[in-house]
């Protein structure tokens, strides 16, 4: 038996598909979907990539053994969220250190994406935004989604939770691309298209008519061929059946009916490991002769999470299992570790600490899984039971595609026309997987602000997207250079720097709102704010806009209008809600202080929450010396000093660079401390 990808992948080069989704990982933040069907590699891939990436890696799943097998923790604890499905707007309760942990991390990594509700997505959406106080999708960090959709659904909620769900939705079948969220983010979808597990031709095609819910009747026909062919239960055949009750009667029946002496081996936890994520059961039943399977690889290769075996010894103390390949090992007792992520201050990196151990042997009796528990599996031979029916979308292809062969498929009885169960949704979403065109853009993009980005400088981020956003624009592709625009407003804090950054502005001829919204934007930084208020007032008779808003504050105030622009910055708080638009913080301070407004407290606000932003604290300095206010203290502190007197902000800014760690942390506190 073979894990999802073999060992062959680590010879060969990347294919196009994981060379593109190595790189949005390696150069950029987009978050994507990465996809493929059954035995693509995806497990093998995402293991390289936190290899090779330096990045602060997080791993999250929908359920407790998938987080302990992936190793990492579920979506649910890690982020705070409740069990029950959540209306939109929901955010999670994070501790201090997890907040701070989450504000460094690089790339969280859901995995089994298939099984988890819309609703969460847009609760973790709405935890990071909160959690890193800005209006970004994500909070502005690097979502990759892995699953295969055409396999299990997402886990239905009871008759409340689908009410919550269908009210927020509108939908019964809540697939995770059906979050909001998606509504403000584009997401990229690579799906891998080469299979490391089948090498029968004929079986990859009639898998891939099935997965897509396509039913062929000559495919039916070849598959019915093995309908009631007989195997020897001398060889290892594993039984895959849709219930739990019908599994646990199978392997039940079966080590009764062997005469020989049972042991009961006892797992030992240690700690907190809870008892529903354990891999295998804590009182395991064995006895010899009785067929196996390994749940977990094995550190010398001998065997994988899969692996079917015999025992052929076994006594109080001692456990030996003969596998497929007709070798016997002794097998020795191995230890889950329960894991949740900490941030290390000094290295700046998440680390995963250990919560709770539990020990025990390996191993389960495996004369019958569920079809739900072999996910990730292969196996040479295999008895598809379908007495229990097939009872949802994608569950077929899930149990027909964990055999290697159709010389290894056993069938119990035909398998209806009926149990060939696609879902359109999902048909549909697929049509835009390996869009290269999309996937070139975001690499495009990447190497214009990623680096900008880990390095916090933001004003170069936003005037590198500006500079993208006017070059589509001149090449007529408005969806393009809109969303661009949308990434601009979503990074920027001051936009000072991007007046009059566009000297030739080109102007789309179209009456749309995105049209109208580009035309707003690249008016106010090319220096024609008339027209980018024309411009912002045709997106606001159309919609309800907080960017057009903005745009609109913005050319009223470089018209020096600023009652004007006080005005609309009414608007844009009351539209705020709970978001955290930094930028609607800095030109509101900057404005207010004009018109004799309180506009200090509001800098001071933006600057305690981006205390790496220097260019709200040089203003706020500017601000305090209009009015005469220098910082008070009671301890001294050089860097105050230097604030407080008359040198220039390029030589304060020198000196704060250069500063100590502690005597910089003692300035900001004072900064942070002081009452406007």
């Amino acid at each position: 038996m073979n894990t999802d990808m073999n060992t062959d992948m680590k010879q060969e080069e990347m294919t196009i598909q994981q060379e593109q989704a190595y790189n949005l990982i390696a150069t950029t933040n987009t978050s994507f979907f990465l996809t493929g069907k059954a035995g693509s590699g995806k497990t093998t891939f995402l293991r390289r990539v936190q290899k090779e990436i330096d990045k602060n890696f997080v791993i999250l799943a929908p359920t407790g053994v998938a987080a302990i097998l992936a190793g990492g923790q579920t979506i649910h604890s890690f982020f705070g969220l409740p069990l029950e499905a959540m209306p939109i707007g929901t955010f999670g309760k994070l501790s201090p250190e997890r907040r701070q942990m989450v504000q460094n991390v690089d790339t969280f990594i859901i995995d089994e994406v298939s099984m988890v509700r819309c609703d969460i997505i847009d609760a973790i959406d709405a935890t990071l935004r909160k959690c890193m106080r800005t209006t970004a999708p994500f909070g502005g960090k690097q979502v990759v989604f892995i699953g295969d959709l055409f396999q299990l659904e997402p886990v239905h909620a009871g008759t409340v939770e689908k009410e919550i769900i269908y009210d927020n939705y509108h939908t019964n079948t809540p697939f995770f691309f059906k979050a909001k969220v998606f509504e403000k983010l584009r997401l990229p979808s690579i799906e891998f298209k080469k299979i490391y597990r089948q090498d029968d031709a004929k079986f990859l095609s009639i898998l891939n008519n099935i997965r897509r819910g396509v039913v062929d009747y000559n495919d039916l026909e070849i598959l019915n061929r093995r309908t009631n062919v007989p195997n020897s239960e001398d060889d290892m055949v594993i039984t895959l059946s849709s219930t739990n009750r019908r599994v646990d009667s199978i392997n039940n029946s079966r080590l009764e009916a062997l005469e020989e002496q049972a042991y009961t081996f006892e797992g030992k936890i240690e700690k907190d490991f809870d008892g529903s994520k354990m891999p295998v059961s804590k009182n395991l039943v064995l006895k010899k002769g009785a067929q196996v399977m390994f749940c977990r690889n094995d550190q010398s290769q001998r065997w994988a999470n899969g692996t079917l075996g015999k025992i052929t010894e076994i006594d109080a103390d001692n456990i030996y299992v003969t596998t497929e390949a007709g070798k016997e090992y002794k097998v020795e007792p191995v230890t889950w570790e329960a894991t949740k992520y900490v941030y290390d201050h000094d290295k700046k990196k998440v680390e995963k600490t250990i919560t709770g151990t539990f020990t025990q042997y390996p191993l389960k009796l495996a004369w019958a899984i569920t079809i739900h528990k072999s996910q990730g599996m292969t196996f040479d031979k295999m008895t598809l039971d379908l007495e229990g029916g097939i009872f949802s979308d994608g569950q077929l292809y899930v149990a027909l595609s964990r055999v290697k062969s159709l010389d290894g498929l056993y069938l119990t009885r035909p398998i209806r026309d009926s149990y060939v169960r696609g879902s359109k949704e999902v048909l549909s979403f697929a049509e835009h997987y390996n869009e290269n065109a999309m996937i070139d853009s975001e690499l495009e993009k990447g190497k214009h602000i990623y680096e900008y980005l880990k390095n916090e400088d933001y004003d170069s981020a936003s005037l590198e997207l500006l500079r993208l956003a006017c070059a589509k624009a001149n090449d007529g592709n408005v969806k393009e250079a809109t969303y661009l625009l949308n990434e601009m407003f979503a990074t920027m804090i001051s936009d000072e720097h991007l007046m009059g950054a566009l000297d030739a502005l080109p102007t789309i001829n179209e009456d749309s709102t995105d049209a109208n919204m580009l035309n707003a934007a690249l008016s106010l930084y090319g220096g024609n704010y008339e027209e980018g208020i024309r411009y912002a007032d045709n997106v606001l008779k159309q919609e309800k806009s907080q960017e057009a808003l903005f745009v609109k504050a913005r050319c009223l105030a470089m018209l020096k209008r600023y009652n004007e622009a006080d005005a609309v910055h009414v608007q844009l708080a009351d539209g705020m809600g709970e978001a955290f638009d930094k930028k609607i913080f800095f030109a509101v301070a900057t404005v207010n202080e004009i018109i004799g407004d309180p506009g200090m407290g509001i800098m001071q606000i933006l600057y305690s929450n981006v205390p790496t932003y220097n260019k709200a604290l040089l203003r706020l300095r500017e601000m305090m010396q209009a009015r005469k206010k220098e910082l008070e203290s009671q301890e001294q502190n050089a860097l105050a000093d230097s604030f407080n007197s008359s040198i220039s902000n390029t030589e304060f800014l020198e000196q704060l660079t250069k500063a100590e760690s502690k005597l910089r942390k003692d300035f900001i506190r004072i900064v942070l401390n002081q009452a406007f």
